[in-house]
């Protein structure tokens, strides 16, 4: 499993981890055995000085044991969370390589869960596997050795006691292994509940629809809640079973112990440690046995994780380095499909764009425009013909070489919970406050931030901004970026006309040697730019100057007729 690689990174300090827990092993094995020299040699004979003798030892004992245990949680710990810490990443690193789709493939709660519920779980596991599942099996065969070369006669108590408390272990793996995966995808259910509630409020309450959500989620959580009361029963169940073999067991070797002593056949001591030795070797199981019932949990998880690790990612990555500028954006026969989807979202597309000129998109709902700047983006990877970058085709070029060229404003605009001057230097770093102040101009941005419109708060996703406010936001993050090709995803929507031309006419004093590339839903919004391709469908069905549209292409001269103020509007 991909999973168990990065504990490789740690082999040193899990061999010094077994190394202290095996010290610590034996200062509890050895205890027992001092102890009974002490009680029937010391004691029983009234030899002092033996009794300080082995007092002494048993306290430089007790105390390496003490450091041994000290130790070896303190390096389990410091071990358990840098793995954790290294899986964490290592599938915050896979996810952030997963196109569109293979996000979605997964789930967006789905990821969630497994970056954070699955790794915690897995966390406890190696936390826990580390010392008591090392410990464990070497209390168990140690004090078995040291129980048997104590009185073989009362070791017949083994025999008896641990087929039952094996028996518990196997019907805690048995009953409770189906149920966890279910656990967990019901997990997932209930995170997706609580995003689409926070995402959706606005919508809930607008439709007073908040008691049919409540009624959803309750239904969830009470699935949940069964399906996790089935495992704990299982699981509280059988402990208490396993501890009543141990308290049957340490009778039994009382009783028979006893005798033994009438019959002069065992000293006192050697019971008192026989007892000692009966108690680590059925604890040591029991604790296994609770241990175990963490496994079929923990193993589900590390499915579920290495799922993510070892999906197979699409690779859209180029060899070929690119140093920019752009020069030409050429389309040739490109072609696109969804996953599974029936036709195809853009057929044999063609276009050119050279630098200093503007592309307009414009076309009906679904009729495959924003999937095209995506394509240019390298989001997806085309399933039929190709994109060119100055005659080089971008599926061979670098990813991050050809967005460095780039600057996009996505139709849903996203902001961080962070200062317009943060959100704005997500596009360049290096930008100067007179930089982002220009950018703010130019897009028409600083009439509504006040005073210190760098300093200006915004929620998360820009909530306590208007639609219009956010575009212009979105467009000032773009412009604070110099790039050579601009992509405008439907951005000046909710724009009125003269805000609308305003920004578009800053956009030419920033954009004059580069490309840009504009999806629009209004005629007015692209009329002037050099070329509009036309889309209806997938399908170009018109490509060319405003004017020549609406001579040559039917559909292109109903839009436009549909927004006839438009079309009519000098600008």
């Amino acid at each position: 499993m991909e999973i168990f690689r990065a504990l490789k990174n740690f082999k040193p300090q899990i061999g010094l981890v077994i190394l202290l827990t095996f010290g610590n092993a034996l200062g509890e094995l050895f205890l027992p055995r001092l102890m009974s020299l002490v009680v029937d040699t010391g004691v029983a004979k009234g030899d002092t000085d033996y009794i300080l003798k082995m007092g002494l030892i048993m306290i430089v004992v007790v105390i390496l044991t003490v450091l041994c245990r000290g130790s070896a949680a303190y390096y389990s710990s410091k071990v358990t969370m840098a793995y954790s810490a290294d899986l964490r990443h290592d599938l915050f690193s896979k996810i952030n390589q997963l196109t569109v789709n293979e996000t979605e493939y997964f789930g967006i709660s789905s990821l969630i869960t497994r970056t954070t519920d699955d790794v915690n779980q897995v966390e406890q596991m190696v936390l826990m596997g580390l010392r008591p599942l090392v410990r464990g099996p070497l209390m168990f065969v140690g004090g078995l050795i040291m129980a048997l070369t104590t009185n073989l006669r009362l070791s017949l108590v083994f025999p008896i006691t641990i087929p039952f408390i094996g028996l518990g272990i196997y019907y805690v793996i048995k009953s409770a292994l189906p149920f966890f995966p279910i656990l967990q995808k019901r997990l997932d259910n209930l995170n997706q509940l609580f995003r689409r509630r926070l995402r959706g409020i606005r919508v809930t309450r607008a439709f007073s629809r908040d008691d049919l959500e409540e009624d959803i989620f309750r239904q969830a959580n009470q699935d949940y809640y069964e399906i996790a009361l089935k495992v704990n029963k299982i699981i509280i169940n059988v402990i208490p079973i396993l501890g009543i073999f141990l308290n049957v067991a340490l009778v039994f070797v009382m009783y028979f112990g006893a005798r033994l002593i009438d019959q002069n056949q065992l000293a006192v001591g050697e019971l008192m440690a026989f007892i000692q030795y009966i108690t680590q070797v059925l604890m040591a199981l029991i604790m296994l046995s609770f241990l175990i019932t963490m496994i079929p949990r923990t193993w589900a998880s590390m499915v579920r994780i290495n799922e993510v690790l070892d999906y197979p990612v699409h690779e859209i990555e180029g060899d070929e380095s690119f140093q920019g500028p752009m020069e030409k954006l050429e389309a040739k026969n490109l072609t696109f499909s969804y996953p599974q989807a029936k036709r195809p979202v853009l057929n044999q597309v063609n276009f050119s764009l050279e630098k200093g000129q503007t592309l307009g998109i414009i076309g009906g709902t679904g009729s495959g425009k924003s999937t095209l700047l995506r394509l240019l983006l390298k989001f997806y990877k085309p399933t039929g013909g190709q994109i060119l970058v100055d005659g080089q085709d971008i599926q061979d070029l670098k990813t991050e070489d050809m967005r460095r060229e780039m600057s996009y404003v996505p139709q849903k605009n996203f902001f961080f919970s962070k200062s317009v001057k943060d959100n704005l230097l997500y596009s360049n770093q290096d930008a100067s406050d007179e930089d982002l102040r220009e950018a703010l101009s130019q897009a028409e941005a600083l009439e509504f931030l006040g005073e210190n419109p760098l300093n200006e708060e915004m929620n998360r996703g820009g909530e306590n901004f208007s639609g219009g406010q956010r575009q212009r936001l979105a467009i000032a993050r773009a412009l604070n970026r110099q790039a050579s090709l601009y992509l405008f995803d439907d951005s000046f929507s909710a724009l009125d006309y003269v805000t609308d031309r305003k920004v578009r006419q800053g956009l030419v004093e920033k954009t004059q040697e580069a490309m840009v590339v504009i999806v629009g839903q209004r005629v007015a919004t692209i009329r002037h730019a050099d070329k509009i391709l036309v889309l209806e469908a997938g399908e170009v069905v018109g490509y060319g100057s405003h004017d020549d549209l609406l001579r040559e292409s039917p559909v292109y001269r109903e839009i436009a007729l549909s927004q006839g103020e438009v079309v009519d509007h000098e600008e």
